[in-house]
């Protein structure tokens, strides 16, 4: 029997063409990236932190699936917060989830994507928040950690609302309910716990851009993103300490969005503290932000907490958060399959439209 065209193509290999040239563009890249071992920077110090300060911690995290069918997005989010003591046994866990679907023809004016993603971001933070007021409410929690950045979780719905009223009413009243609702859990969260927000990585220039750090390459002036000055800042260190940055000017303010912000949440400072720490001396830096203005020692007794309950180098209530909350791309599929058994994905004549 005869095969299709599709499943031809399906064994091609990758061309010599552009096997060579991607070998080419490897070793461009490999020799810019060499070359950020020799920038200058200033303004900033490494502060070592060597003691730990056992502190009683809440976690949280979610994961999240989607797909097409029929001309809907379907998802499916689920989340769990779990809280240790001070000598870090488990002592709760809540476990939450949310689904829903967003029809693709209320969405193309603004692009699908762009009201995926704000969808389930905004509702995948909601949930987060949710899941963390109601562990911390059983009392006993000093610090309350969520991934992401202070920002993120207050401010990329004022970026998108006006287009998506415009162009999707109903959506954009789904996310504006579910943004004001965040608020104002983490207003009272911050009336019972310490609130601190750890990112796995950023690629911006807030040290460089708002820090008063300068960087120089070869002489002149560099826009360097935040984790190429943590990696000079650590490439220096012989060993490598535990600790945290400390620069000129580690207090940011939100970008936009604060009279808002403020009207619903007064108690949430519209500026806050940046700041990248190592918890192992193997480990991996991460960013952290914090409401407010810290003060340095402020952020090394953070540190110390934080150290406390990061054996492996990141804190363990969001580690065992992260994996409680995995929803696997089969798990989902037969989640779909019990809802809508008879549909069809719809998925082929979308492709276009996702793009």
């Amino acid at each position: 029997m005869g095969r299709g065209l599709e499943g031809w193509v399906s064994e091609l290999p990758v061309s010599d063409t552009l096997l060579e040239r991607f070998k080419g563009v490897g070793l461009e890249l490999l020799e810019r990236l060499d070359r950020y071992k020799f920038l200058v920077v200033d303004g900033v110090e490494w502060v070592p932190v060597d003691d730990i300060s056992p502190t009683s911690i809440a976690g949280v995290d979610s994961s999240r699936q989607h797909d097409v069918y029929r001309g809907f997005i379907l998802y499916a989010i689920q989340g769990y917060a779990v809280s240790l003591s001070r000598e870090g046994i488990l002592v709760n866990s809540v476990g939450g989830s949310d689904a829903g679907f967003i029809e693709i023809v209320e969405v193309t004016r603004i692009g699908v994507r762009v009201a995926r993603d704000s969808l389930l971001s905004s509702t995948s933070k909601t949930l987060e928040v949710t899941l963390l007021h109601d562990i911390v409410s059983f009392g006993d929690v000093e610090l309350a950690l969520l991934d992401g950045s202070y920002e993120s979780f207050l401010g990329p719905i004022l970026v998108f609302k006006g287009e998506l009223r415009k162009a999707s009413p109903s959506l954009a009243e789904r996310i504006e309910n579910s943004w004001k609702r965040r608020l104002k859990l983490l207003d009272k969260l911050s009336r019972m716990a310490k609130l601190i927000f750890i990112s796995k990585s950023s690629s911006k220039a807030n040290m460089v851009k708002y820090g008063g750090v300068s960087v120089k390459l070869e002489g002149l002036e560099f826009q360097a993103p935040d984790f190429m000055v943590v990696r000079r800042v650590l490439s220096s260190l012989k060993p490598v300490k535990p600790g945290f940055l400390w620069y000129n000017n580690p207090y940011m303010e939100l970008r936009k969005g604060c009279d808002e912000i403020k009207s619903i949440a007064p108690r949430l400072s519209c500026w806050y503290t940046l700041t990248y720490v190592l918890l192992h001396p193997h480990g991996k830096p991460y960013q952290i932000t914090m409401p407010g203005k810290l003060s340095r020692e402020d952020v090394v007794e953070v540190v110390k907490q934080l150290k406390s309950i990061s054996p492996s180098g990141y804190p363990q209530p969001l580690l065992i958060a992260h994996h409680l909350s995995r929803i696997k791309r089969d798990e989902f599929r037969k989640l779909v399959a019990l809802l809508v058994p008879e549909l069809e994905t719809g998925r082929e004549p979308l492709e276009q439209v996702l793009q």
